[in-house]
């Protein structure tokens, strides 16, 4: 026995527990209020800490409870003290519970000048109890303090909140965690690369024991990385979770079963899964001003709620953009990949030859990757997809893009057009190339599709018998085009008119 517990090794978040205000983190609305009570020896007689799990709220009430007896927390850590009292509201919510409390207050403090009760998990006490306690909390005698945290305010009474000093502890940020984590890491000799703990971090949902618990549940392993914590605590990679989120809105029914499926083969639940991409898909509204995600989101939140969370989760994702699925994509096989791979360090650009296709003929795709220098990029475009091996001998003479987009919609195709929509164009006849001018990358994301290139094509050819080579591009458009030119002269919006004229 003496052997086992010289092995038993202390968890990290109880050894990297705060003993001061000063090791205290991300919570100074806090901190520093009581650093300057206790500096004053000026004690509130009750006070509520409220908060999610881990942000705090017992590490600090301890604390507190040895600032008001004027002792050192770190010297009693791993001991107790007879007048620091803590109760669990969870296994004593009862009324005679109560009764022992206000019996135990009429007793003066033994070794310390004050008794301090910490009550846990405040709000699981009855309504009874909560009754009985009023009058002890509102006047309790001058040597006894009151330390209350919970996790659902809600549940506290108003009569118990204007008798005590509230004090609220925020959810930690990722950044600030993963600083955290990393002294931690460095302090225990743990390997681990930075996105695995900004990745950690996020897991952790801003609650400091949480993310120090995963960081300790890694700890064993040589060298972690993000791929080994995405393993070990069963989560989605971020490219999968884009995946799944571009397919959902360009409204590739095949696509969303294919990847979700994929991922839910592969361990993840549905509900975790469906966690994963209401995060992703809020980071991308806010920073893409892309409001109608908050429809997906909310329709996500039921996910969990269901008794077939895997069912409902793949209703939501396909009923998010209602639209029948390209008649073109008759089986798994023709459904086009949607992550693209990102130039770095040199330009990669497509020379892509398009010529006039016969009907129902194949559109096949290909990349050329062109190593170029930097002087010789001049915006970034990125690739596109060659129809055919058949020289260029021809181009549209007459582009009328509105009636593109009415050709889109007849085609059941909102969802393209819709995207077309988001993007400025140009057309240059001599090159037979079609530009598209994307100023957000979310946008430009998903016009890198197949899906995307294949039904824009397959519209250019019954439009004109001809399709252009594709650009998509982030610049702006360029000056000398003819849609800048108008711009330039007159401001405002430009709209295209059936018959060509501006």
């Amino acid at each position: 026995m003496a052997g086992a517990k010289e092995n038993t090794r202390l968890a990290l978040y109880r050894k990297y527990r705060p003993t001061s205000f000063e090791q205290v983190i991300g919570q100074p609305q806090v901190t520093d209020v009581l650093k300057a009570a206790a500096k004053n020896s000026s004690f509130a007689h009750a006070y509520l800490f409220t908060g999610q799990r881990g942000t705090g709220k017992t590490t600090v009430a301890r604390i507190l409870a040895h600032a008001i007896n004027n002792l050192d927390y770190s010297d009693n850590i791993n001991s107790s003290n007879v007048d620091i009292i803590e109760i669990d509201a969870a296994s004593n919510n009862g009324v005679d519970d109560v009764r022992e409390i206000r019996n135990s207050v009429q007793l003066a403090p033994m070794n310390c000048t004050h008794k301090v009760y910490i009550i846990d998990e405040f709000h699981m006490l009855s309504k009874p109890a909560f009754n009985a306690l009023l009058k002890t909390i509102e006047e309790p005698p001058e040597y006894v303090v009151f330390i209350l945290a919970t996790t659902e305010l809600q549940k506290v009474p108003a009569t118990i909140l204007s008798r005590v000093q509230r004090f609220h502890f925020k959810p930690l940020k990722p950044e600030l965690l993963t600083e955290h984590l990393r002294f931690i890491a460095d302090q225990e000799k743990i390997t681990i690369t930075d996105e695995a703990l900004l990745l950690i971090a996020k897991s952790g949902g801003g609650s400091v024991r949480d993310s120090i618990t995963l960081l300790d549940q890694l700890s064993s392993n040589k060298s972690i990385d993000v791929t080994m914590v995405n393993d070990v605590l069963g989560l989605v990679s971020n490219e999968q979770i884009d995946d799944i989120i571009t397919a959902t809105i360009i409204g590739n029914y095949p696509l969303i079963i294919k990847n979700v499926q994929a991922v839910l083969d592969n361990g993840a639940s549905p509900s975790s899964l469906a966690r994963q991409i209401i995060s992703r898909a809020e980071e991308i509204a806010l920073s893409n001003h892309q409001p109608e995600l908050y429809q997906l989101i909310d329709r996500l939140l039921e996910v969990s709620k269901s008794s077939l969370p895997s069912a409902k989760l793949l209703a939501t994702l396909i009923s998010f953009n209602c639209q029948p699925a390209p008649k073109s994509l008759t089986n798994m096989d023709e459904i086009g990949q949607v992550k693209q791979t990102k130039a770095e360090s040199t330009a990669v650009t497509t020379t892509a030859t398009s010529a006039k296709l016969e009907p129902k003929e194949e559109i096949h795709t290909k990349q050329a990757n062109v190593a170029t220098s930097k002087a010789e990029t001049i915006t970034d475009v990125k690739p596109t997809i060659e129809l055919s091996n058949t020289p260029v001998n021809s181009h549209i003479d007459n582009l009328d893009w509105q009636e593109v987009l009415e050709q889109l919609s007849s085609q059941d195709r909102p969802s393209i057009r819709s995207l077309l929509e988001q993007c400025d164009y140009r057309y240059t006849p001599d090159r037979n190339t079609l530009t598209l001018y994307f100023s957000k990358a979310f946008y430009r994301k998903q016009a890198e599709t197949k899906l995307f290139h294949d039904a824009l094509m397959a519209t250019f050819q019954e439009l004109y018998d001809l399709c252009p080579i594709i650009e998509i591009s982030k610049e702006k458009v360029p000056a000398d085009s003819d849609i800048a030119t108008v711009l330039n002269l007159v401001g405002g919006e430009v709209t295209i008119i059936k018959d060509g004229t501006i």
